[in-house]
């Protein structure tokens, strides 16, 4: 386990469970890139992402950077989030840590 993810761990407290704070949508499709894979959400908020079909080793508590962008935009942004649930099948739940504002923006704006 990296240091980053011990220190999450520490400061989200081992019986915390799970809870969705924000709003999701899945409309407009939101396309996540890692380790050059492309995913889409199956939906997402201003505070993270399901994604579906992920095929990588990964553990809760990984740190996990690539690039976003809505399916009808050619513009890729960076990102960086946390694993924070790994379901059978192969769905990933992230939480960002490091969005960037103009998507952020818009996605509150068709959450609304």
């Amino acid at each position: 386990m990296s240091l980053i993810s011990r220190l999450l761990d520490h400061l989200r407290g081992a019986d915390m469970p799970e809870e969705r704070q924000a709003a999701r949508a899945s409309r407009p499709v939101l396309t996540v890139e890692i380790g050059g894979y492309t995913h889409i959400a199956r939906d997402w908020s201003a505070g993270g992402a399901c994604i579906e079909g992920f095929a990588e080793a990964v553990a809760i508590g990984n740190i996990l950077s690539g690039r976003l962008s809505w399916a009808d935009d050619r513009r890729k942004l960076g990102f960086t989030a946390e694993v924070m649930r790994l379901d059978p099948g192969g769905a990933l739940a992230l939480r960002w840590l490091d969005l960037p504002l103009a998507i952020q923006q818009e996605m509150e704006a068709h959450i609304g």
